[in-house]
């Protein structure tokens, strides 16, 4: 594999000398005939991952609009026990058919919060009317260091399987990319199981990356223990073919009988799921700009998956704005702002955005005064996605930060300092390397150093612009990862990730997509569709029906419920979609009783 990137290296360096432009192309992925992506693999298999099933129901549905059961007025004073008693109160309540108990509506006004607030229960959303100073505001009070809310399941039992539900992975080679894995004989998975991809790492593969030598360097410095690097990525059965066993996600991370072995491990999911938090400003009382007893993490998800945060302004936080936990998965961070942040700027401090769990989105986030502001922590299994976002007066870089974080998308970020993927070396207690599999894409950045790690494993810096792209890091100088079209955006594919969503969304079919139906059937006709589509269903719609449209990343394009005729009861109706260019949507239809999402294609 390095092989073949050296001479792709090699060759892009003539054709600069050349002075022939080799801009807004990739070798590595492009666009077909068809207008699907390609890819090109090296002699192992080894090619671009892709990264889109991420985020909340895996991007294959918009984050929903939930009904309000529970409004909350502010008091003068302290509010936790009024916060608090209202969560406690709609968890109470019984589940819906969508797996919702209800939106608690905060409404507008100051809440001071002494402490910690917990939601505990699945199916809980927390609005906000509003963050522009005008709308629902917390203000964190506690003169320590605190999480504000906390989204957390049940300690313990995040996971639960058994022996019994191992299988050893028998492929000589799993590659990057590789969704199809091959297991023993006798195995009883069945597509829509939830599985780990377990890889399990020996001695030589410590060895191969140097990390058993950081306590040679600085007798302070932690050496890596293969044991430790035991890493479970998480992942659903797709399809089964014998021992052919298709994920709904690619391998991130090499197994290779030299270096590791792996196995396919079913498990029971016992998180909570389907939180969410939105519409509101956060922020925290400090003493001063170094202040580090006050609010630390405005929002935390624990032991959770399928639940989002978005349309948040955080203040003043000494952490971050929204922390991903390691046992939390499927998580979607959108339109949310980190900014000023109070505490010294040192280590442990300012991580803005965090991502220590699995398959999770942050999407057109902001930040200002941070340091590590999108961020992976160590031994975190992709694939993970930063898009669209933007850093101001960052205080140190954006990339992994520690111990081998895999599968991470920073697409189209926009930082005035550094973005690396790089060999820490014995920087903090042996951080070594950061990450592998690291996709930097149509970024924007004052310096990047992109490292290759010894090995197959692989970094990647395609269609940025920064006036230093280099292997010379804080802590060692290694090999260049693979950069192309440095300087040039690729104009052909502007977003890896909505470009690879896209191509993934398109190939479900419409029974894969959305959440429970209206009664038995809700189909759109045609789909694709050119100017208009008719939306069926053997239930009638009625007055309350809304109708939104959210494109393939959720963001909301259409939401014309007085345009749509629902005082007599239809069994269908036509919905104009002209205004829409090519590509997927997702029709939210609502009413009184349930909510289902639909995807179709506009294609002219």
């Amino acid at each position: 594999m390095k092989n073949n990137y050296f001479l792709v290296s090699i060759l892009l360096l003539l054709v600069v000398v050349q002075g022939t432009s080799y801009g807004q192309t990739s070798t590595l992925v492009s666009v077909g005939t068809d207008g699907h992506l390609v890819y090109t693999a090296d002699a192992k298999g080894n090619s671009v991952p892709d990264f889109s099933a991420v985020g909340y129901k895996n991007s294959e549905a918009p984050i929903p609009t939930i009904g309000v059961v529970l409004t909350v007025n502010p008091v003068v004073g302290d509010n936790l026990a009024n916060i608090q008693n209202a969560v406690n109160q709609v968890a109470a309540m019984p589940l819906d058919a969508n797996g919702f108990r209800g939106t608690i509506l905060f409404t507008a006004g100051t809440y001071n919060v002494s402490d910690m607030v917990t939601i505990p229960a699945s199916g809980i959303v927390l609005r906000g009317v509003g963050f522009d100073g005008n709308g629902t505001n917390f203000i964190g009070t506690k003169t320590s260091q605190f999480t504000l809310f906390s989204f957390l399941g049940a300690s313990g039992t995040p996971y639960i399987y058994t022996a019994a539900t191992k299988k050893a992975i028998t492929d000589l080679y799993l590659p990057i990319g590789k969704k199809q894995i091959t297991v023993a004989s006798g195995h009883t998975f069945a597509v829509g199981d939830k599985v780990f991809v377990h890889r399990i790492p020996n001695d030589a593969w410590i060895s191969l990356l140097g990390m058993n030598l950081l306590s040679a360097i600085d007798p302070t410095a932690v050496d890596w223990t293969a044991s430790a690097y035991d890493m479970n990525s998480e992942r659903k059965i797709m399809a089964i073919s014998g021992n052919l066993i298709t994920l709904d996600a690619p391998i991130m991370d090499i197994i290779d009988p030299v270096y590791s072995t792996g196995e396919l491990v079913k498990f029971t999911d016992g998180r909570i799921q389907n939180c969410g938090i939105e519409n509101m400003r956060i922020s925290s009382t400090y003493a001063s700009a170094t202040d580090e007893n006050h609010g630390w993490e405005a929002v935390a998800f624990e032991n959770i998956y399928n639940s989002w945060a978005k349309n948040l302004e955080v203040y003043y936080f000494g952490y971050c704005a929204v922390h991903i936990n390691s046992h939390a998965s499927f998580i979607t961070v959108d339109a949310c702002k980190m900014l000023d942040p109070k505490s010294t700027i040192d280590g442990g401090r300012r991580y803005s955005f965090n991502v220590d769990g699995q398959r999770s989105l942050v999407q057109n986030c902001v930040t200002r005064d941070g340091r590590h502001d999108f961020v992976n922590g160590s031994r975190t299994c992709g694939p993970n996605v930063f898009y669209n976002s933007s850093s101001t007066l960052q205080n140190s870089d954006i990339g992994p930060h520690h111990r081998w974080s895999t599968g991470i998308l920073f697409d189209n970020l926009t930082g005035n300092g550094s973005m690396d993927v790089q060999n820490r070396l014995v920087m903090g207690s042996g951080h070594g390397w950061a990450g592998g599999q690291t996709m930097f894409w149509n970024c924007n950045a004052s310096r990047m150093v992109i490292q290759d790690p010894p090995g197959d494993e692989i970094n990647w810096v395609i269609g940025c612009v920064s006036p230093v792209i280099t292997g010379v890091g804080d802590a060692t100088t290694e090999p260049i990862g693979v950069v192309q079209s440095q300087g040039t955006h690729i104009a052909a594919i502007p977003s890896l990730f909505i470009a690879q969503l896209n191509d993934r969304l398109g190939a479900l079919s419409n029974n894969q997509i959305g959440t429970a139906s209206f009664g038995n059937t809700l189909f759109i006709d045609p789909n694709p569709a050119k100017s208009q589509i008719t939306i069926n269903s053997n239930e009638t719609f009625n007055a309350l029906t809304t109708i939104s449209i959210y494109t393939s990343n959720g963001q909301l394009v259409k939401n014309q419920k007085e345009v749509v005729d629902f005082s007599e009861d239809k069994l269908s109706f036509n919905y104009d979609v002209t205004d829409l260019s090519d590509g997927i949507y997702f029709a939210q239809i609502s009413n009184d009783r349930i909510t289902k999402t639909i995807k179709f294609i506009v294609k002219k």
